[in-house]
């Protein structure tokens, strides 16, 4: 049972993000595969019908394509045209309609991208292979060209100044869940030869296209920058995060996300905030430094939300603010709920039991929805 005075000092406390950007508190939407937008990418009534519900200190989108062979999906949201404009006001509207800031994840899915979506043959990554699909088909995968990353990060810088005309807050580079950035981050999947400048084969040359990226962002917007990083990987251990967190805070980023590989484990059998342990390794070895932390996976109750947010004496365990991802789309106001329990001192956990059955209609064109509660 959390203390409604302690509730109110920590969860409710809010956040100061450069440019002037306050959050309300620390509880946020995190960034989630909708599924929900047209074919083209463009948005609908749904998708906006769909943010209108969720209320959180920040909410940020489903991840945004920054350009068309990046994109992996269906219902993924396209930030890759001039013609996006329009439907990026109406979600960023949509999102400051609960009272949330707006932040805008972009993506580029790399080799993880699906060529049936721009009428290609082969998906571009780091390096020459091939990716399974869930299907059971393989995707042939073609080493993309210096100027091809060249042209990856301006549409980054692109797809920014987009999200912020359209009235975002922030801006969210996805570096994580094997997607583009972090497969040149990744030396089990980036095997570019020492003498490449994104070799994977040394630290600087694994992290040069995240640090290209928001060193590209920071040139033509003044919003903060946030990253979504890995705690781990195949090839990667939490100490090489750490490195490379040290790198992008130096390089503009003012915040990271700690998520990782299998994002949507169970915590009634893995524990909550089941990347914990990682991230803790990761802010040990950053150290002292002014970027935010924020951690998801796997947070189900407000007494593990205000551990996490105080840290009990322990640095490495405190966090400047949680995501919360199945949660609120089962219970978009589940914040709300929580704030009128604390009044009682009687919060009950989140109602998701984390069964991921939400993400099924997403295959079948209906958006991610909750199946285990109907409202």
């Amino acid at each position: 049972m959390v203390n409604q005075d302690v509730w109110e000092s920590t969860v409710l406390k809010e956040l100061e993000l450069p440019s002037q950007i306050t959050v309300k508190n620390r509880i946020w939407r995190a960034a989630t595969w909708m599924g929900m937008a047209n074919r083209d990418g463009t948005i609908n009534d749904t998708v906006i019908d769909t943010y209108s519900k969720i209320k959180a200190g920040l909410v940020l989108t489903s991840f945004q394509y920054v350009s068309p062979e990046g994109k992996s999906l269906p219902g993924q949201i396209s930030n890759s045209k001039p013609e996006d404009l329009d439907g990026l006001k109406r979600l960023a509207n949509a999102i400051h309609s609960t009272g949330s800031v707006a932040g805008a994840q972009l993506v580029h899915c790399g080799r993880s991208a699906n060529p049936i979506f721009w009428g290609g043959e082969v998906a571009f990554g780091p390096s020459v292979g091939e990716v399974p699909t869930p299907t059971g088909g393989k995707i042939k995968v073609k080493a993309m060209t210096i100027e091809q990353i060249e042209g990856v990060t301006h549409s980054y810088a692109e797809g920014a100044k987009r999200a912020v005309d359209a009235g975002f807050d922030a801006i969210n580079i996805h570096g994580a869940h094997g997607y583009g950035l972090w497969q040149f981050f990744d030396p089990a999947v980036n095997k570019r030869p020492v003498d490449d400048p994104y070799t994977g084969t040394t630290l600087e040359g694994r992290s040069k296209a995240m640090i290209d990226a928001i060193l590209a962002v920071k040139k033509v917007v003044e919003v903060p920058i946030f990253v979504k990083v890995n705690s781990s990987s195949i090839g990667t251990k939490p100490e090489e995060v750490g490195e490379l967190i040290k790198k992008l805070a130096n390089a503009g980023a003012c915040l990271v996300t700690i998520s990782g590989e299998k994002a949507t484990q169970n915590p009634k059998l893995v524990g909550e905030a089941y990347f914990l342990e990682e991230a803790k390794v990761i802010k040990e070895t950053v150290g002292d430094t002014n970027i935010f932390f924020v951690l998801v996976g796997g947070i189900r109750s407000p007494e593990t939300i205000v551990k996490l947010l105080s840290g009990n004496g322990d640095q490495k365990a405190k966090f400047d603010a949680i995501e919360l991802c199945r949660p609120l789309i089962s219970e978009p106001a589940l914040v709300e709920r929580w704030n009128l329990e604390a009044k009682t001192g009687n919060q009950k956990p989140a109602r998701c039991i984390s069964c991921s059955r939400c993400f099924e209609p997403t295959y079948l064109g209906k958006g991610v929805q909750c199946m285990s509660f109907k409202d």
